[in-house]
C-alpha cells in the first residue's frame, strides 16, 4: 500500500519482507484478544526470597516480587 513500513513490537519478528503482521519469537506469546502491534510477553521468572513460617495454626509466605516481570 501507500503506507510506511512499521518496525516490529518488541519480542516479535517478521516471517518474510512486507508482512501485514509480526509473529512472537520462540518463548514470547500475545493473547488472542491483543491487538498485533502489542508487544509479546513470557511468563515472569520465579519469585525471589521465598521465605515460609509455620506455627500450629497457620502458615505465612512472603517474597520478593520476580526479578523478570
Amino acid at each position: 500500500g501507500d503506507e510506511g513500513c512499521v518496525h516490529c513490537p518488541i519480542n516479535s519478528r517478521t516471517t518474510s519482507e512486507g508482512a501485514t503482521n509480526c509473529v512472537c519469537r520462540s518463548g514470547y506469546y500475545r493473547a488472542d484478544a491483543d491487538p498485533v502491534d502489542m508487544p509479546c510477553t513470557t511468563i515472569p521468572s520465579a519469585p525471589q526470597a521465598v521465605i515460609s513460617s509455620v506455627n500450629e495454626t497457620s502458615l505465612m509466605l512472603e517474597w520478593s516480587p520476580p526479578r523478570d516481570s
